[in-house]
């Protein structure tokens, strides 16, 4: 029989900038180390706000201008004073003095561009690998025996896609130690989600919610030595509308969602797990739970198998989409550098259509209309007749059993009569039907398509 271990990551709006949720963070530590025979390894991300404060301050760096990382170790110092207690405070003073110092150094090298390695560094030094550092002490304060891992010969070995990076199974297998020998002599094991290394040394990130990932692939790393259970913590539990925006509505806890239906309730808004935690948690058949931290007994399981008879799991509503539409004959070559060589996937194919006047064009709907803003005339290098229409947003109804279901997106499209609808893709085989509306109707067509969530539920197979 192999011993229990937990892969626990605890996202950044857990731990806040002032420290708030530490004492739920440690209840649930307690809790695992109690249930499990060794660990659990706890992951920790960034406090809310910190990276987007570092990378503000990294670009500043490169437009030479004069900027400090004060504002964020300022946030660890003020945690550290709260919950690092006794001989540990002196200890964590040193662990925060060495990660300033890192940063610090790093932001020095910025040269015209804020990227690469030292971009990641900064990132990481200053976000993700402090963080860990803090909280270990923390949980040594509270009578937990937890060990750190250092960065030093870092076990999450990855390519050198230094903004976006992939980990290698293959290459940290070597590194195990790192995991291995603190969890056999009982202690926790604190380490920094969104953080890898290449296999000489240099600082890598694991993209945008990256600490998903970094949990998802410890799991996949040690499931051969251990029964390993992965455990996303959260402030909520998933349901099927974000509440705020249905005020007023009862809304459901979702209790099973496939690999699937989580990855496209993710693209397509709820942000539930990183995408590419989705994909190798489905690569490896690594079952994952969303876990909203007061309510433990509520959370989600994420799964091959579909165990619930519902027919539309969640619905999901964002702003800031675009369509651009271009001559069908340059559209290839444009998606084939988004794909291939800038490893885009949030845009779908609308398909082609042909014109009264002959020409045959295809449209693009695009997901983040930021890129485009940024990248518009770089774009029309493919085509410089392209055309973007802005101010768009998509509304999305997501559940695998809808492909054996009839009348869902006609009921759908009932409850939001009166508004402007720009394109709807049809597509319940996919487990998802998209509804293309403008920006400012999004809520509105959430609001008004959850209250039709009963009905939609109980329509024939």
């Amino acid at each position: 029989m192999k011993n229990q271990l937990s892969v626990a990551k605890f996202g950044g709006s857990l731990l806040d900038v002032e420290g708030k949720g530490i004492p739920k963070i440690l209840k649930s530590i307690r809790e695992l180390k109690t249930e499990d025979s060794v660990g659990p390894i706890a992951v920790f991300s960034a406090p809310t706000g910190c990276t987007d404060e570092l990378i503000h301050i990294g670009e500043s760096c490169a437009q030479t201008m004069p900027a400090s990382v004060d504002s964020i170790f300022k946030i660890y110092t003020n945690i550290a004073a709260a919950h690092v207690k006794g001989k540990f405070a002196e200890k964590a003073k040193a662990d925060l003095d060495f990660y300033s110092k890192q940063t610090e150094d790093a932001l020095a090298r910025v040269h015209r561009r804020f990227s690469g390695s030292t971009k990641a560094k900064v990132l990481a030094y200053g976000g993700e690998l402090a963080t860990s550092a803090l909280m270990s002490r923390v949980i040594q304060s509270y009578g937990i025996d937890c060990a750190c891992v250092s960065p030093h010969n870092w076990p999450v070995v990855t390519d050198d896609d230094f903004e976006d990076a992939t980990p290698s199974l293959e290459l940290s297998q070597k590194r195990l130690a790192a995991f291995t020998k603190p969890l056999h002599e009982g202690k926790v094991v604190s380490m920094a989600g969104f953080f890898g290394s290449t296999s000489d040394g240099l600082e890598t990130v694991l993209g945008r919610g990256g600490s998903d990932l970094s949990a998802v692939f410890v799991s996949c790393l040690l499931k051969g030595e251990f029964e390993t259970k992965t455990l996303l913590y959260k402030d909520v539990p998933v349901q099927s509308a974000d509440p705020k925006v249905v005020k007023g509505q009862k809304t459901e806890h979702v209790a099973v969602l496939t690999y699937n239906e989580a990855h496209k309730a993710s693209m397509m808004g709820m942000k539930i797990v990183q995408s590419s935690a989705i994909a190798l948690a489905r690569q490896f058949s690594i079952p994952l739970r969303v876990v909203p931290i007061d309510e433990p007994e509520n959370f989600s399981a994420i799964q091959s198998e579909n165990t619930s008879t519902q027919i539309v799991k969640c619905l999901t509503g964002k702003t800031g989409c675009a369509i651009l539409t271009m001559h069908d004959a340059k559209s290839r070559s444009l998606e084939d550098s988004l794909r291939i060589w800038e490893r885009r996937n949030d845009f779908m194919d609308l398909g082609a259509e042909t014109l009264e006047t002959g020409e045959r064009i295809r449209d693009f709907l695009f997901l983040d209309s930021d890129y485009l803003k940024k990248n518009e005339e770089k774009l029309k290098g493919f085509d410089e007749e392209l055309k973007v229409e802005y101010g768009l947003g998509v509304v999305t109804l997501i559940g695998d059993r809808m492909k054996d279901s009839h009348g869902v997106a006609s009921t759908a499209i009932s409850s939001i009569q009166g508004m402007n609808i720009k394109r709807g893709i049809f597509a319940p085989h996919t487990s998802q039907i998209i509804i293309v509306v403008e920006d400012k109707n999004v809520k509105a067509a959430v609001a008004a398509i959850h209250l039709k969530m009963p009905e939609l539920n109980k329509l024939p197979s």
